[in-house]
């Protein structure tokens, strides 16, 4: 594990407070914690549990542990007792029934979410969407609205209906670390049942 938490290396931090989500990069390795510096402050405290994850070749390398303690923008934190593989995807994929709409110049196409990452959603409408086009949307999650364009890259036609696949275009980093967070602990809560 300890090969993954190597100099250099930037991961995402999240706390309690989606409003402390982050970047950081690994500055420094101890011999029971390392030492990460944030890309912008944020307000972490000494003893506070924080989540991590970083992208690897072997897929999305996560893990629990808790600060050991902060100096200015530098924290310092517990190696963790344990981490996980969660999917070889860069974000975490989750099934999903939310009805949306979208919105292309002035027309409004009703849709219904099938499953959501911090990349990108799978919906359903009655009508085709164009391919590379953009379709601004707003998803509520967990009482946080979420505004981004969706550009569908691959639609299948069903027998009532199409179904498009596509990426998420100018979604805020506050946003898409929002959208990870959901993922993650909808996918730890499928995985607990």
């Amino acid at each position: 594990m300890r090969n993954q938490i190597k100099e250099n290396k930037e991961f995402n931090i999240i706390s309690r407070s989606i409003d402390n989500a982050e970047k950081c990069t690994v500055i420094e390795s101890c011999e029971d914690c390392f030492k990460v510096k944030l890309k912008n402050k944020q307000k972490y405290e000494k003893g506070e549990s924080v989540e991590l994850f970083a992208m690897t070749n072997k897929g999305q390398f996560y893990f629990e542990t808790i600060i050991k303690d902060v100096e200015e923008d530098i924290l310092s934190v517990w190696f963790p007792l344990s981490f996980k593989y969660l999917q070889r995807r860069e974000f975490s994929r989750i099934k999903i029934e939310k009805n949306i709409e979208l919105k292309a110049n002035d027309k409004i196409i009703p849709a219904k979410i099938s499953d959501i990452s911090a990349g990108g959603l799978k919906i359903i409408t009655n009508e085709q969407l164009e391919l590379c086009s953009d379709y601004s949307i707003t998803v509520n999650i967990e009482n946080k609205e979420v505004k981004v364009i969706f550009e569908p890259i691959r639609i299948e036609a069903d027998i009532n209906s199409f179904i498009s696949s596509g990426r998420f275009k100018n979604i805020s980093n506050y946003d898409r670390i929002s959208l990870v967070q959901y993922c993650f602990r909808k996918q730890i809560e499928s995985n607990n049942k």
